[in-house]
């Protein structure tokens, strides 16, 4: 038996069934990259959560508070849960305070196993004694 088209419809079986196999062949690729999207931009809003922690404790530091006061500082001024934190205090006068954290961070991408990386971030401000 042979299939003819018809003016009302301008694919044919043949056709739908080959879109349906473009579209499952597409979407998990599809679905891939947007949880990558994801994952990259919740690893950048961790960056900047640092860099604004640092910038608290380095700013502690420059005013001359003590080491267990700049970490308080550092570690209550964002959400994220801040692995280590270095400091460097003012060694004279005019000089300059810094401060760097770091976080493990793990990407959450299915069937990509891109491991884990640590993000830091390092603040220096001068020292106002």
């Amino acid at each position: 038996m042979r299939t003819t088209r018809s003016s009302n419809h301008p694919f044919d079986v043949r056709d739908r069934g080959a879109a349906v196999l473009e579209f499952a062949l597409i979407v998990p690729l599809m679905l891939i990259m947007l949880v990558g999207i994801v994952e990259f931009g919740r690893a950048y809003n961790v960056v900047i959560s640092l860099q604004g922690a640092v910038r608290e404790g380095a700013r502690s530091l420059a005013l001359g508070e003590n080491a267990s006061t700049v970490e308080n500082a550092v570690r209550s001024s964002t959400a994220i849960t801040i692995d280590a934190v270095t400091q460097t205090p003012c060694p004279v006068a005019g000089g300059t305070a810094t401060v760097g954290a770091n976080q493990q961070f793990s990407f959450g991408i299915p069937f990509l196993p891109l491991g884990s990386m640590t993000l830091e971030a390092k603040a220096s401000m001068r020292c106002g004694l």
